[in-house]
């Protein structure tokens, strides 16, 4: 597979098995990469707001989606690739409009092979870079009151509790509360 991004590297690290693990602004060429990547890790966890075959998106719709991504400077679209595969996604969004563009959302998505490696910390350390850079003055996110590991990480990240989002998220069934968090930049 070849190497792609050479001109977007925003970082590199270290994973602790040893590999390296290398951070890239996602742009268009890795629209069907990163729907392989979305449908592989719908498959790993229920703590996605999506499960395995909801995103039905084709490619022409993510590039699209990218795109957008790309063109306001209030946005990021980062993935983490090792060993040739994307193996971690962040999207920031920031608002459209006036009063909100100094606000933006992020979600997060790894491997379930690459968690606890260091990639969820670097992909939320670039998307704080980035508000910082861009003047974006408060993050928010959502995350599931049982995802103790998620959890544990954006409250080092600097990440508090905001409110509690009852019955956000049914999965077989079975209804799951989100705390909202979030941080000033």
């Amino acid at each position: 597979m070849e190497n792609f991004h050479s001109e977007s590297l925003l970082r590199e690290i270290a994973l602790k098995n040893r590999s390296s693990c290398r951070f890239y602004r996602a742009d268009i060429g890795d629209s069907e990469r990163i729907i392989e990547y979305i449908n592989s890790v719908a498959a790993e966890s229920d703590y996605l707001s999506f499960g395995r075959g909801e995103l039905t998106m084709g490619s022409e719709d993510e590039r699209r989606v990218i795109s957008s991504f790309n063109e306001r400077s209030n946005c990021l679209m980062a993935v983490a690739k090792c060993d040739q595969s994307i193996v971690g996604l962040i999207t920031m969004q920031g608002g459209s409009r006036k009063r909100v563009y100094h606000w933006a959302e992020i979600a997060l998505s790894v491997s379930k092979k690459y968690w606890g490696m260091g990639i969820g910390k670097a992909l939320v350390g670039l998307a704080i870079e980035h508000a910082e850079k861009k003047g974006i003055t408060r993050i928010g996110l959502k995350v599931r009151t049982d995802n103790a590991r998620a959890i544990t990480l954006y409250r080092k990240m600097g990440f508090e509790n905001e409110g509690r989002l009852k019955r956000f998220m049914k999965v077989n069934d079975q209804y799951f509360d989100f705390y909202q968090m979030g941080r000033d930049v």
